[in-house]
């Protein structure tokens, strides 16, 4: 009987086990005047409704969200709606919007108060990553519910063909009821059909969905050879699942494919490298003398629709020949890579690597907080967040670079950012590349500015421009990226750990012209 409910049913659990690439989107930045930190939870069903919170360090007027999809523009959407304050608080907001296509989104957070207007745009990843379950007391409900149609359904069939025809007060005979008796039994094949038929039709509906209509992460083979006596990786995308289609990239921090390699074990190994495209699906980087091993494999990409994912592989990396090795590190045994390095590395090797490609061999420092991570050169990083962290609490990740005198560093942008975070569990199942000013992809942002302009001649792309120039145009819908430094030497990451565990994660940031990368290690606890 329970097959005839699945007409009803509306979906069935298929849990999503992994976060890759931080589904939720957390941003602290100014909203024209107003620091704001926004966070936004997209639904895990399409259509669906994303839950956002909107936290304001001061008493405001107005805030606004507007869903924008890509292909819309916002002149094709709906009017923005207003986000409520939260009861019991004075500075959080709320909001809930459908999301109504699969496919790339931007939520445009207007606040507004004494010091006027400001707006940012949160670019937003729509997707359905599993199917709803249905609970057991609703189960049981319309289970009854259906019992009592099909009963009610037969106890019709057989009155209109064994009783109807009687006038009032005669009673029936054993012809009429027998006639009714087979009407019954008419009546319930029929109903057992149809309902046969429908779980046919859920079923196909249901496969269609999973099919086509769910997320699902491209396949990726990473492998590496030699050539020139160098390690290349290279990485193919396997676009044959959605269709045989793979779109254009967008840069992002002006690379096409942000690349990052994890070694678990001893000595832990973690690069973060950016791939040459070859074709419109391969792409290859030189590799840097890490540890030979199996590595885990994550690379960043931005579509020009401003739909971005991460995707996942593993590779076997060989070991480096001492030749390479020295043509790599010279006399220094520090894996650091900086200006210099990079400008000898041009000279010495025949496939030079991207002047922004990084590397650390250390293991992370396994002492009680505040961590204290050695990145070479006298260099200090230290993470500042002094209490324990639960799952799904919003935190600010605090960290100082400290000098070799111990003095705060002079921290410089490091391809447009003050600074990178990796953040992984140890069994792979979270992944996540976290900025100053957030979760999101700067791309996606710059293309949801740009991508689809109103009117507004703010709005307008210029060509010619850097990103850092296009976005000066307009402020007020972006907010400061490079400018996300708390005091001196300190950066702060805005994220929250979705699953308990155990976790690493790297932090980079650039001074003097080094890229600087301290390993960190922690166990997130389990809500209460």
């Amino acid at each position: 009987m329970r097959t005839f409910l699945a007409v009803f049913v509306l979906g069935c659990c298929l849990a999503a086990e992994a976060h890759i690439g931080s589904p939720n989107v957390f941003l602290e930045d100014k909203a024209g005047d107003y620091p704001v930190r926004i966070v936004i939870r997209p639904p895990n069903v399409v259509p669906g409704l994303a839950e956002i919170t909107v936290r304001v360090q001061e008493p405001v007027q107005h805030i606004t969200v507007l869903p924008v999809f890509w292909r819309a523009g916002r002149e094709g959407s709906p009017l923005p709606d207003e986000a409520k304050l939260v009861r019991g608080e004075t500075n959080l907001y709320s909001a809930e919007l459908w999301l109504m296509k699969p496919g790339a989104y931007s939520v445009d957070v207007t606040v507004e108060g004494s010091r006027g207007k400001g707006t940012l745009i949160v670019p937003v990843n729509s997707m359905a990553t599993n199917t709803r379950p249905m609970s057991r007391g609703y189960s049981i409900m319309l289970l009854t519910l259906a019992t009592v149609l099909f009963l009610g359904g037969l106890k019709l069939a057989g009155a209109i063909f064994g009783e109807s025809r009687l006038d009032p007060g005669v009673l029936p005979t054993r012809k009429d009821r027998w006639r009714g008796r087979a009407a019954m039994a008419l009546t319930a094949v029929a109903l057992l059909l149809l309902a046969f038929g429908g779980k046919k039709w859920w079923d196909f509906e249901d496969g269609n969905y999973r099919n086509n209509a769910l997320y699902k992460p491209l396949p990726v083979s990473a492998k590496v050879r030699t050539e020139h006596d160098q390690l290349i990786l290279t990485i193919k995308v396997d676009a044959s699942e959605r269709w045989g289609r793979w779109t254009p990239l967008i840069p992002d921090h002006g690379k096409l494919m942000h690349l990052f390699m994890v070694r678990d074990g001893e000595p832990g190994a973690f690069a973060h490298l950016h791939p040459v495209q070859r074709g419109g699906e391969e792409f290859e980087v030189p590799l840097p003398p890490l540890p030979a091993g199996q590595y885990h494999v994550y690379a960043d990409v931005t579509h020009e629709d401003g739909f971005s994912e991460t995707l996942v592989a593993t590779a076997e990396v060989p070991p480096a020949s001492l030749a390479m090795k020295k043509l790599w590190l010279g006399n220094s045994a520090e894996p650091i890579c900086s200006a210099a390095v990079a400008q000898m590395l041009v000279t010495n090797l025949f496939f030079p690597p991207d002047p922004d490609d990084s590397w650390q061999m250390n293991s992370a420092a396994r002492v009680p907080l505040p961590q204290v991570a050695e990145t070479g050169g006298g260099y200090k990083m230290i993470w500042e967040n002094g209490e324990p962290i639960g799952k799904n609490l919003h935190a600010s990740l605090r960290f100082k670079l400290l000098a070799p005198d111990d003095q705060p560093a002079q921290i410089e942008p490091y391809m447009g950012m003050m600074g990178h975070a990796v953040v992984r569990r140890h069994d792979g199942a979270v992944f996540a590349h976290v900025h100053p000013v957030g979760t999101f992809s700067m791309a996606a942002q710059q293309f949801f500015v740009n991508g689809k302009p109103p009117k507004d001649s703010a709005l307008q792309a210029q060509p010619g421009l850097l990103v850092a120039e296009q976005l000066s145009l307009a402020p007020e819908l972006h907010g400061s990226h490079t400018n996300r430094v708390g005091i001196a030497g300190e950066v702060s990451f805005p994220y929250a750990f979705p699953e308990p565990g155990a976790y690493r994660f790297w932090v980079q940031m650039k001074s003097q012209g080094r890229i600087l990368t301290g390993v960190f290690d922690t166990t997130i606890t389990a809500a209460k």
